[in-house]
């Protein structure tokens, strides 16, 4: 390939790896990667688009896993790495385990907020992660507001 269609494909392709991009340095996004495709599990990624005039969330991307001591151990140190100097919301533990926990991860020259939600209950995981412009206190409500999202899918309405 000549030099001149490399820096065309880079320019091409810097705007999608930007908006991608903010999650990607963050190590929750290796238990996406690692486990989205496996038996079992149930990867959804929505984006603004889908989102619309709905909700404050911007980019929205969850995985619901079988429980595995393995992949609990992986997922709580992840969240543990990406939350340092970042904010516990809340956070249960029973018998010394998180069961479900809520985080926002500190802000990095953005006007947008970061969330991280974790649940293990029932045999299941499932990690969240949120991008938005609001802030911690409003999370309940943008987290409500995606109860009444419709998304089409084989030209079928599904309620998330």
């Amino acid at each position: 390939m000549n030099p001149l269609k490399k820096i065309f494909f880079l320019i091409a392709f810097l705007p999608a790896y930007l908006f991608a991009g903010a999650q990607n340095d963050l190590n929750i996004e290796t238990i996406f990667q690692n486990h989205g495709k496996q038996k079992g599990a149930i990867l959804i990624e929505l984006a603004k688009d889908v989102l619309g005039g709905h909700t404050q969330i911007s980019r929205y991307k969850s995985l619901i896993l079988p429980s595995d001591t393995g992949v609990i151990k992986a997922t709580t140190n992840a969240i543990r790495q990406d939350l340092k100097n970042g904010k516990v919301l809340m956070e249960n533990k029973k018998d010394g385990k998180i069961e479900t926990g809520y985080y926002c991860l500190e802000k990095q020259d953005s006007p947008d907020y970061e969330y991280i939600l974790f649940t293990d209950k029932s045999r299941k995981i499932t990690l969240i992660y949120l991008r938005g412009k609001f802030p911690p206190d409003q999370l309940e409500s943008e987290l409500n507001k995606l109860k009444d999202l419709f998304i089409k899918v084989n030209n079928k309405h599904i309620k998330l």
